[in-house]
């Protein structure tokens, strides 16, 4: 008996395939790359040509999207990063296929830089100050995107003039932590926490690098943290997996913003054994698994970042170690992302150490083709 087939885009859709490969499903998948393991977890792939980390052009990707449903009965559609910024865009999709994830109101529920701050202090949660007009002292804010993803949007104040589409929000000092869920209406499940961490340039201070986990978060901010979403999800249902992201600060968790669909960090949490993908359709039945056990070793993984433009020739071979790999011969510029690298050990502190070896060894293997 064939397979059945799920509609996938993303900025990069090679985690969501995987995961739903592994828990039964094949995907038809639109992202921005097109990259050797997706075309190896995908049943049919196509690449959309864009600016990462700029979303998807609407035209465009519901083309793609129908050619790759000729001759399929696909379940529905799930997305990735990219459509933050782009809610009609979901609701286009929504249209014409079964929408397996949160719904467009949601998402611009969400990523209103008003409206989220106000659930937050309707629910008594911690959330960084937020305005459209410059403030008189820069040095404390950050300038952000409306709907951005990854990192690269976020910007020191100063740098930044006001725009339609950016908004200031005051600077948290703290470790990065995030709570991968996954949500059934006003209920959730938690996966795990991560610790995550930039990979900053000249250019984007504060570009996403990577995380480690599954963590237990120091106490009490772990039970503040789930207090917290429990709090939000009973104003805002959600629907399948989210990540949610927090700053602990001296003096307890922030909540950043919630990102309402599978991130970075399956490669953190997916198993052979609990494929994500499974959990985030059972959610969209209104079903959430009584726990998760999650990998048996801490995982860290994140992006290895060109540092200058560079061509890997047609031979180059890419280490077991990495994810997303481009097909040789390819040429990346600086700054854009190299590949992903993953690393496994006993604790967080190990996994995370054999991630930074792997990230300065995949950097010199670069460094020796450029030269």
């Amino acid at each position: 008996m064939p397979r059945p087939t799920v509609l996938v885009a993303a900025f990069s859709a090679r985690q969501i395939a995987a995961s739903a490969r592994r828990a039964g499903y094949d995907a038809l998948a639109v992202d921005f790359f097109g990259d050797l393991d997706l075309k190896e977890s995908a049943l049919r792939g196509e690449v959309l040509r864009g600016h990462y980390p700029d979303g998807f052009d609407g035209g465009d990707l519901l083309d793609a999207l129908d050619r790759l449903a000729q001759g399929q009965s696909p379940v529905g559609f799930v997305y990735g990063a990219g459509f933050e910024d782009r809610p009609e865009l979901i609701e286009a999709i929504a249209a014409r296929w079964p929408l397996l994830g949160n719904d467009a109101a949601t998402v611009r529920t969400l990523k209103d830089p008003e409206h989220f701050a106000a659930l937050c202090a309707e629910a008594a949660i911690r959330h960084p100050e937020i305005r459209r007009e410059p403030p008189e002292n820069a040095s404390p804010w950050l300038s952000k995107q409306v709907g951005g993803a990854g990192g690269s949007h976020v910007q020191p104040a100063a740098s930044q003039s006001p725009a339609a589409n950016r908004y200031f929000q005051r600077f948290v000092a703290g470790e990065r932590w995030s709570a991968g869920i996954v949500a059934a209406g006003n209920k959730l499940a938690l996966l795990g926490f991560t610790r995550q961490w930039a990979a900053p340039s000249i250019a984007e201070p504060y570009r996403y690098g990577g995380a480690v986990g599954p963590l237990q978060p120091p106490e009490p901010s772990g039970h503040d943290m789930l207090a917290q979403m429990q709090r939000f999800v009973a104003r805002v249902p959600l629907t399948g997996l989210c990540s949610v992201d927090f700053v602990l600060a001296p003096d307890g968790p922030v909540l950043l913003e919630i990102n309402p669909r599978a991130g970075a960090t399956i490669d953190v949490f997916d198993t052979d054994s609990e494929p994500l993908f499974g959990l985030h359709l059972g959610a969209c039945q209104g079903r959430l698994p009584e726990r998760f056990a999650g990998p048996r070793q801490v995982r860290a993984t994140g992006l290895a970042w060109a540092e200058t433009d560079v061509t890997l020739p047609e031979h180059f071979v890419w280490p077991d170690w990495t994810r997303d790999r481009s097909a040789p011969p390819v040429v990346f510029h600086a700054g854009q992302p190299l590949c992903t690298i993953v690393a496994e050990a006993a604790t967080p502190t190990a996994a995370q150490a054999l991630f930074d070896s792997r990230v300065a060894d995949m950097q010199e293997r670069v460094r020796r083709r450029a030269a």
